[in-house]
């Protein structure tokens, strides 16, 4: 069985330039799902230097929206789109706060299972192999 999922939040706090450049390589050649909202955190000094690499255009020709310096424990609608209803995140921190900050069940799971989700617009709903 597989759930829905309408937004993937990758970073929290913020992602790293090498974890910036493994979703660009993960995206590449891809575009995100249209029901799936992709928004990845980052700081300006990262972002910056992923310009220059070219990583935030690659990720920004798939459909993934970067937002510099904000958490996603602070972020609300507007940035938090209004018709999400199921998120998917690679962080531990804000898998557990995000059904409590945004009212929306909230599913964790790794970079790898997070792009799928945003390609596909579903998640399983089994038990991950890794927590197995």
């Amino acid at each position: 069985e597989e759930t829905r999922i309408d937004l993937v939040a990758i970073g929290s706090p913020h992602v790293s330039l090498t974890e910036l450049r493994e979703l660009a390589d993960a995206f590449e050649g891809h575009h995100v799902h249209p029901d799936v909202d992709v928004i990845v955190t980052v700081g300006r000094d990262v972002l910056e230097d992923s310009r220059k690499a070219g990583d935030t255009a690659r990720l920004e020709e798939a459909g993934v929206k970067i937002y510099p310096d904000i958490c996603w424990c602070s972020i609300t609608e507007p940035v938090f789109p209004k018709t999400a209803r199921t998120l998917m995140t690679n962080s531990g921190k804000y898998a557990h706060y995000a059904t409590g900050l945004t009212g929306r069940h909230a599913r964790f799971g790794t970079v790898s299972d997070c792009v799928r989700a945003a390609l596909t617009g579903r998640v399983s709903s089994h038990m991950p192999e890794w927590l197995r």
